[in-house]
């Protein structure tokens, strides 16, 4: 049955981000915990997790309230939502432009990423091209 579902799965995502010609695709984790570096001691990626991924035009600090890494009060325009499952998986059609990507976390918008510019979490979309944003939630984590 686990052979089954892992098939299905695997078609499933396949095929979800075949669709997907161009946009943004990745994944998102969540780490919590201990991530303090020791010797011989290789910290994970964390833990792959489904959450709402939310996609507003490039955001930059001064347009969006915020308490550390979580954020509302967004001023620019929200452009789409997705959902990743549960292996963390993501991918969503956007026309060419840049963005800000925030994750839903516990109903608050977490982005913990920013440019040199002092934009929020940034990815550009290029004509007929997918760009990868892997997003880690590391709010509860210790390093």
């Amino acid at each position: 049955m686990l052979l089954l579902y892992s098939i299905i799965f695997a078609y499933t995502y396949t095929n979800q981000s075949g669709l997907v010609k161009q946009g943004i695709s990745g994944k998102v984790y969540l780490k919590q915990g201990n991530y303090m570096p020791s010797p011989g001691k290789k910290a994970g990626p964390g833990q792959a997790v489904s959450r709402t991924i939310w996609i507003y035009r490039l955001t930059a600090r001064e347009q969006a309230r915020a308490s550390g890494s979580y954020f509302d009060h967004i001023q620019t325009k929200l452009v789409a939502k997705t959902q990743s499952d549960s292996e963390g998986n993501y991918a969503i059609a956007l026309p060419p432009g840049k963005y800000s990507v925030f994750v839903d976390d516990n109903s608050l918008l977490y982005a913990n990423s920013f440019d040199g510019k002092g934009n929020i979490n940034p990815v550009e979309v290029k004509k007929d091209s997918i760009s990868n944003k892997d997003i880690t939630i590391s709010s509860q984590a210790v390093y």
